[in-house]
């Protein structure tokens, strides 16, 4: 186990301090610092030669993860600043994410609550700060770090560490007219992403059935409640089960697909065939019913019901060929538990594929409440990629088995679980369109070719006089798309992916010289050679909570691109970021939470401090997805994750222009504050999130916008039972227990106090000069 999670584990720990930390200038040598270390031994001593005092020296010529810690007791809810003096010697990070620098944390590395910078090489004592708010129970840890999450050789010295109360509400803020950064806040910030994971497409598809295409269910390999997770229902034997026989077979019309073969024996007349449960129905909503059929029997009856009452029902008719055959259903009652039957009358046989039950009133066989939620959210760009597309493993999907007719397509898995084939790429790209966003698609690096991602981009953006523009015109879309985003591969890096990047970006750059293209995971060498193609170089961020960390990121990927890029000024696109990408089990159910929500917002608010550097954000995942989805569906409905109302704020309400706020306080603390301006000049956007569980008064000066301030727009989104619980939720019973409240805010002149309530996104908006 690494280090920097090991601290309070197997190696003596002093029990936790009184506040304060003991021994903080290490004038008693090493009492009250156990280290813990993963992979070689370091040589540790105290150096008492240093201008400031005492210090910690730590040095490891063999790659080492070593750290020293220490639980202290804080106040909860208190805002707190630790700092420390920090040199290197010969600092080689290796592997090794945190380095030469001073963090707290949670007792046990649990998580981090801040860390400081990163020192590598040679560099002179520098005095680290970094800021936390005392944890709710009451307990923290200091943390030193010579190397962790990850292996490195060299030498650090630790001196003169200092833990003191920080007062917010004695520390204004004026918020200036000057930009924070070049760049403009690109609204992509605040995009989406779309991937087949477990039951994301499913979930937003407004097909009725499970297993349509008869291939068979399959657990997710993902898990957050095994006890629940796999609520899909399977086809199963009905009527006459001693007379009746149920098979699968390969089905002809289509390489791939499957029939379901029924067969009722010789002797005298009875009725067969199979049923599926879970079926969610609305009165007088009307339902498409289509399959596939052929048999030896004259005709057949598809039947919605519950018990012995019948809502609709239908028959159809079967001949000795392959035919496609329809019905419209209109239910006369609401329910969320209808069965639906397919039976005939025997003895006989018939076969079934590719069976359907669409609601009539759909937006391209999109569900119409998620397209309205997902309309209201603006995401200006959406992504189609994730794992499944680079990993066989995972999946078995192809795009171009997701094209033409829905009838006749392949069925796939993803993640384990079957995918509707009718929700193939292409309806998924006229979902973004759609509502107005612009879709940034992820072509498949993976034993795939230059000319197989030209392909695709001539599919799409090809004129119909070009053999993949003529395809898509005879599937019934003669004009092209105009995908403007393509990023080559998903969380690729290695020797083999650098030097195929170029030549990717050039065959597809022949079919469309206008594309924005992106890399996969930003490294010195993908930078080089594949500079003179690409505008974006793509890092996931999976870890947002830990602030300072992605900040971290971000500036190595800024120092890559300067470094490598030639001179060229190539944007970061983060495709893929949240707090987990794991988690599995329950502790996934943190992406459902309040907190989740602020730890979100924060991210966002650090993006537009880095306006000039990152123009793409995608966080993951758009829906479902075991909790990690901001819109969250069964059959009957939706509810949208606290995150949702996070993203809808930043999106609806961000300006373009980033501005620079004074304070002697850092602009990320107690609360974290972002101020935006439009680009008219007119709305002036206050963004503060207040983590702590208790409300933070600051003094806010707007002077800068003239000597009187207007009556705000205020939005908050907290928790309206107000239980001071940050693993707060909302759920199907609760839909609405963690959303924004709308209010107004009226100043008594430029300069005022503002009390950020507990646990709350505030959104201040001014119309100014």
């Amino acid at each position: 186990m690494l280090a920097a999670m090991i601290l309070l584990g197997a190696v003596a720990v002093l029990a936790i301090q009184s506040t304060g930390i003991v021994n903080a200038d290490f004038s008693q040598g090493m009492a009250g610092w156990p280290k813990a270390t993963y992979g070689a031994e370091p040589s540790v001593r105290v150096d008492r030669s240093t201008p400031h005092g005492p210090a910690l020296f730590v040095s490891a010529s063999t790659p080492t993860d070593s750290a020293f810690g220490q639980d202290i007791r804080v106040t909860p809810g208190v805002l707190y600043k630790l700092t420390g003096w920090v040199k290197t010697q010969g600092v080689k990070p290796g592997n090794a994410q945190v380095f030469g620098t001073i963090q707290a944390q949670l007792p046990g590395g649990a998580s981090v609550l801040a860390t400081g910078h990163n020192h590598a090489g040679d560099t002179d004592w520098t005095k680290e700060s970094v800021y936390f708010t005392g944890p709710g129970d009451g307990r923290a840890r200091v943390a030193l770090f010579l190397f962790g999450w990850g292996k490195g050789t060299g030498a650090a010295w630790f001196a003169d560490l200092k833990l003191e109360t920080i007062k917010p509400e004695e520390t204004p803020m004026r918020i200036t007219q000057e930009p924070l950064c070049p760049g403009r806040i690109n609204r992509m910030q605040y995009g989406q992403f779309i991937e087949y994971l477990c039951d994301l497409v499913p979930s937003m598809w407004a097909e009725k059935l499970y297993d349509g295409s008869f291939a068979g269910l399959n657990p997710y390999k993902f898990r957050f409640t095994s006890e629940t997770d796999f609520k899909e229902k399977p086809w199963y034997p009905f009527g006459q089960a001693n007379r009746l026989k149920v098979e699968q077979e390969p089905f002809e019309i289509a390489e791939g697909t499957f029939t379901k073969h029924i067969s009722l024996s010789e002797g005298l007349p009875c009725t067969g065939g199979i049923a599926q449960d879970g079926i969610s129905l609305n009165k007088a909503k009307a339902c498409k019913f289509s399959v596939s059929v052929m048999g030896h029997v004259s005709e057949m009856h598809v039947r919605l019901f519950r018990g012995t009452t019948e809502f609709a029902s239908a028959t159809l008719p079967v001949m000795n060929d392959w035919r496609r055959v329809s019905t419209v259903l209109i239910p006369s009652a609401t329910t969320d538990e209808a069965s639906i039957s397919i039976t005939f009358k025997g003895p006989g046989n018939v076969w079934l594929a590719n069976a359907s039950l669409m609601p009539v009133d759909t937006v391209g066989g999109w569900r119409k409440d998620v397209v309205k939620v997902l309309t209201e959210l603006k995401p200006a760009v959406i992504r189609v990629g994730g794992s499944v597309l680079d990993d066989p493993n995972l999946g078995t999907f192809e795009w171009t088995d997701t094209i033409g007719n829905p009838d006749k397509r392949k069925p796939f898995h993803a993640w384990g679980g079957l995918q509707p084939t009718g929700a193939g790429l292409e309806e998924v790209v006229q979902l973004i369109q759609t509502v107005k966003a612009e879709p940034l698609i992820c072509v498949r690096y993976e034993k795939k070719t230059p000319k197989d991602a030209a392909n695709e981009v001539e599919y799409f953006n090809g004129s119909i006089d070009t053999p993949m523009g003529a395809l898509r015109a005879k599937n019934g879309h003669p004009k092209p798309y105009g995908i403007k985003y393509w990023q080559v591969g998903n969380e690729r890096g290695g020797e083999a992916y650098w030097k195929a990047v170029p030549e990717f970006c050039k065959a597809m750059l022949a079919v469309d010289p206008s594309l924005q293209l992106l890399t996969s995971f930003p490294s010195d060498e993908l930078i080089k050679g594949s500079a003179p193609y690409v505008a974006y170089t793509s890092p996931h961020q999976y870890d947002v909570e830990d602030l300072s960390g992605s900040q971290e990121e971000l500036d190595s990927t800024r120092a890559i691109i300067e470094r490598s890029g030639g001179g060229k000024n190539i944007k970061v696109a983060v495709t893929e970021w949240n707090t987990t990408a794991g988690d599995v089990g329950l502790p996934r159910a943190k992406l459902w939470t309040l907190k989740n929500a602020l730890d979100c917002s924060r991210y966002q608010n650090l993006l537009h401090r880095v306006a000039d550097l990152v123009d793409i954000a995608n966080r993951s995942n758009l829906t479902n997805s075991f909790c990690s989805g901001i819109i969250q569906t069964n059959r009957a409905g939706l509810f949208l994750a606290p995150t949702y109302y996070a993203q809808y704020l930043y999106a609806n309400f961000g300006g373009t222009r980033p501005l620079k706020i004074e304070s002697d306080l850092p602009v990320n603390l107690s609360p974290d504050v972002s101020a935006t301006l439009s680009e008219d000049g007119k709305w002036l956007t206050v963004f503060a999130i207040n983590e702590s569980s208790s409300p933070v008064k600051r003094d806010m000066d707007l002077s800068a916008f003239g000597d009187g301030a207007k009556e705000a727009e205020v939005w908050t989104l907290g928790d309206t039972k107000h239980a001071g619980e940050p693993d707060a939720f909302n759920s199907f019973t609760e839909p609405d227990r963690i959303s924004p409240t709308k209010s107004k805010f009226k100043p008594h002149g430029p300069k005022f106090t503002y009390e950020f309530p507990p646990l709350s996104l505030t959104v201040l908006r001014w119309r100014v000069k």
